[in-house]
């Protein structure tokens, strides 16, 4: 008869029990990290939209006071600061914030248009309404996006604009340098 409280028997787990739960605990792990994912995606989402949303209003209200939508140069002058912690940042998105405007002296139409670090692009315009979903692929051709919302956009300016180093335009960041 086998006398469970000698010495030569240890009390402990075997192998395929600690096997058991290593494997429970990656399974909890895993799920973790994608919801975690998935809510930070979508709080960058959310920041994005938000701030197209207020720089289309600034745009208009801007438009109201002065009759026209304003220039590169004017558009620093409208108080704007972005989330810019919520935008994509690498070599291939070397703009990912942009205001794009109707080349000329009328500045008659414009964009405002932004990727997210989720991947998800949003842009609002004078045609659009409001704030919509861009579905047109992302280019790292500084004025595709632009275009893609509407092929008068061809002039544009830009939020982010080194593959370097994260530089942030001035405009970016309600005119401050």
């Amino acid at each position: 008869m086998l006398n469970v409280h000698s010495p030569s028997h240890r009390a402990g787990f075997t192998i395929v029990e600690l096997l058991v739960v290593i494997v429970v605990i990656a399974i909890l792990a895993s799920i973790t990290i994608v919801a975690y994912n998935g809510i930070q995606n979508r709080a960058n989402d959310t920041a994005v939209q938000s701030d197209i949303t207020n720089l289309y209003k600034k745009i208009e209200i801007f438009n109201t006071t002065a009759g026209r939508y304003p220039n590169t140069t004017e558009i620093s002058t409208i108080g704007f600061n972005a989330s810019t912690g919520s935008y994509a940042i690498s070599p291939t998105t070397a703009h990912n914030l942009m205001y794009c405007f109707q080349s000329g002296g009328s500045n008659a139409d414009y964009a405002v248009v932004g990727l997210s670090k989720s991947g998800n692009a949003y842009y609002a315009s004078n045609k659009s309404g409001g704030l919509k979903p861009y579905t047109a692929g992302w280019s790292t051709n500084s004025i595709t996006p632009c275009t893609n919302i509407d092929p008068i956009l061809t002039t544009n300016w830009r939020g982010y604009v080194s593959t370097e180093t994260p530089t942030w335009r001035s405009w970016t960041r309600g005119g401050q340098s």
